[in-house]
């Protein structure tokens, strides 16, 4: 069996549909999102991440999410669900 190198880079990045998301006015009173790639530790870690966005901006933890797969990207149903419902996300991984 051949070993294949495959080459991760982009020849035309402006081909890419990318753009910054707005940044939030004040952080005071929003509501998070949590996603975890299911690695573990990763959900401890983003409880005390959360916890201490509630602490010290008054905001709301409203969904702790798994994408299940550290490998694969979040399903685009899941990130449409999580933009819909929180006024910002943190993810994080594990180990």
């Amino acid at each position: 069996m051949a070993l294949q190198l495959y080459d991760p880079t982009i020849d035309d990045m402006k081909a890419r549909d990318t753009s910054e998301a707005q940044r939030l006015p004040s952080l005071e009173n929003c509501t998070i999102g949590l996603l975890t790639n299911g690695k573990v530790n990763a959900d401890i870690l983003l409880r005390e991440v959360g916890s201490l966005f509630e602490q010290r901006n008054n905001c709301r933890v409203l969904l702790e999410e798994n994408k299940g797969n550290a490998s694969r990207p979040a399903p685009a149903e899941l990130l449409q669900q999580i933009a819909a419902d929180v006024d910002f996300m943190v993810t994080a991984v594990g180990d």
